[in-house]
């Protein structure tokens, strides 16, 4: 095997070349590929933290809803007939307010789906 200088020269060149692609193409690309996945690192946390407000938010709107419907179930009122009748004792005037129960469930549930709508654009 007859081994001469360009054999050398070609080591000694292709060592060359390699140090010197090492150090200005290898070394800023590897930087910015680092500095992109630091990025996308922090981009993701901070999607993380807003998916935890956005919880924090949608359970405190239960919440509130929650609180609007007791209120209502608490307040809402009787489906008997009621009489009122005035102070006077020699006249008494009976007044009936009834409302059917069709008509009351039908403002509760436009009540509540009202309320319900806006409570969505409390945040």
């Amino acid at each position: 095997m007859n081994v001469n200088a360009t054999v050398f020269a070609q080591a000694l060149n292709f060592f060359i070349t390699y140090l010197m692609l090492r150090q200005f193409l290898f070394r800023p690309a590897v930087a910015i590929i680092e500095q992109e996945n630091a990025q996308e690192h922090a981009l993701l946390e901070i999607i993380a933290q807003q998916k935890k407000s956005l919880e924090i938010q949608e359970k405190e709107r239960q919440r509130h809803w929650y609180i609007c419907q007791e209120y209502f179930n608490i307040h809402r009122p009787s489906l008997h007939p009621k009489t009122f009748s005035s102070s006077d004792e020699t006249e008494q005037y009976v007044t009936d307010f009834s409302v059917s129960p069709d008509a009351i469930a039908e403002t509760i549930s436009t009540v509540s789906k009202t309320l319900e709508e806006k409570l969505k654009h409390v945040h």
